[in-house]
């Protein structure tokens, strides 16, 4: 009995192990976690530019996912305009998950935007940070930790107190 229970255990922490091995080659693990690196990406702005995350390096960054579909995201889009507008000790860049140049530019025009729009069509820089849903944002400090991580909607008063809180 004692040597099935011994053999059940070694099976057991077995598969747990293979199970996290496996994870992290295809990619699912998390490294995108407050206090660690920020992950690198290039995707082009709705012009065709590349730009690159650590193009930033030395500037505080905040992310925010975004889909012109997406309800909270719209509700939240007069915050975050007010907040890339007038707030100048952080770059906000809007990261537009799975949309295409046409539809992010229609949206832009209709509602005279003035953000930086990235192209996440293929949802790389998202996958490398595990975002599933939106709005999600990520705060970036200068050295390039991800300094706050959260999902929903925000307002242009959270995100100045919760930058100020890390400087």
């Amino acid at each position: 009995m004692k040597k099935k229970l011994m053999q059940l255990m070694v099976v057991l922490i077995a598969a747990i192990f293979i199970g996290l091995l496996l994870k992290g080659l295809n990619g699912k693990a998390s490294t995108a976690e407050v206090g660690n690196i920020a992950p690198d990406f290039t995707l082009k702005d709705t012009s065709g530019n590349e730009v690159k995350l650590s193009d930033f390096k030395g500037e505080m960054v905040v992310l925010n996912y975004f889909t012109t579909w997406c309800d909270p995201c719209i509700e939240e889009a007069p915050e975050l305009e007010a907040f890339g507008t007038e707030y100048h000790d952080a770059k906000l860049l809007i990261l537009a998950k799975g949309e295409t140049s046409k539809r992010v530019n229609k949206y832009i025009n209709e509602n005279g935007s003035k953000l930086t729009y990235l192209l996440d069509t293929k949802e790389e820089a998202a996958k490398s940070y595990n975002v599933v849903g939106q709005p999600e944002t990520i705060i970036i400090d200068e050295k390039g930790i991800i300094r706050e991580r959260f999902s929903g909607p925000t307002t242009k008063k959270k995100l100045i107190e919760m930058i100020e809180k890390l400087q």
